[in-house]
């Protein structure tokens, strides 16, 4: 009797362990236009994806930025991002090792409390400024990537999962991008697109199926119990 009420507390205690997620932590997907009337063109959004990954180093998250919907002629010009209030004392943020994924000029970063306004909307407090114009050797469109590793004592991904400060009449968004040349090649189309987050990874078991396991457990042991007095 003694080994099935082990069995079941070793069960239970491996149902309660939580289940560690790697990878990817939070994800943010571009999927509408909300200035400018011109969304991309491929019309299959995401039209740029900003990933991050808490990467098992305290105070080390790794930002990843693609543009897998964006058509060949269209490119980002900015990437608006915001910070948890609480951690503003850590502005500027360090972003480094920088793992680039095609031919265009890396962005310019500019950080301050809600120093930055996406299409005179809403208030940011770190921007990517990208090469603009028609010359896509140089600009961050369909098919690149860019990797950094950001620091700051206490960052996590979960440190830019927050709205921009209200101001104007669009927002507030966890972040938001402009996208140029969205009519083609030089034709001079622009749109503003941001979107929800998106949190990936695992958690831990659900408390009903644990429970639901102990239960039949000790439904086990009762029944034996039962049994052994007849």
């Amino acid at each position: 009797m003694n080994r099935y009420i082990f069995l079941c507390g070793a069960l239970f205690a491996v149902l309660l362990v939580p289940v560690v997620a790697h990878g990817t932590m939070l994800t943010f997907g571009a999927t509408s236009e909300f200035s400018g009337a011109q969304a991309p063109a491929s019309g299959t959004p995401p039209w740029i994806v900003v990933s991050f990954d808490d990467n098992n180093v305290a105070g080390s998250v790794d930002m990843t930025v693609t543009a897998p919907n964006l058509t060949a002629s269209e490119n980002i010009l900015n990437l608006h991002l915001n910070l948890d209030p609480l951690q503003y004392g850590l502005l500027p943020l360090s972003f480094g090792g920088l793992v680039v994924g095609g031919a265009f000029d890396t962005p310019t970063i500019s950080q301050g409390v809600d120093a930055f306004m996406a299409d005179g909307d809403g208030k940011y407090d770190i921007l990517l400024s990208f090469t603009s114009g028609a010359n896509t050797a140089n600009t961050f469109t369909n098919g690149d990537s860019l990797k950094y590793t950001i620091t700051g004592a206490g960052l996590t991904a979960n440190s830019f999962a927050y709205l921009s400060t209200p101001s104007g009449g669009h927002g507030p968004f966890f972040f938001a991008s402009h996208i140029q040349n969205t009519t083609g090649a030089g034709a001079g189309g622009s749109g503003w697109v941001t979107g929800p987050i998106i949190p990936v990874g695992g958690g831990i078991p659900e408390p009903a199926s644990a429970t639901l396991a102990l239960l039949a457990c000790f439904g086990t042991v009762l029944l034996r119990r039962q049994a052994a007095r007849c």
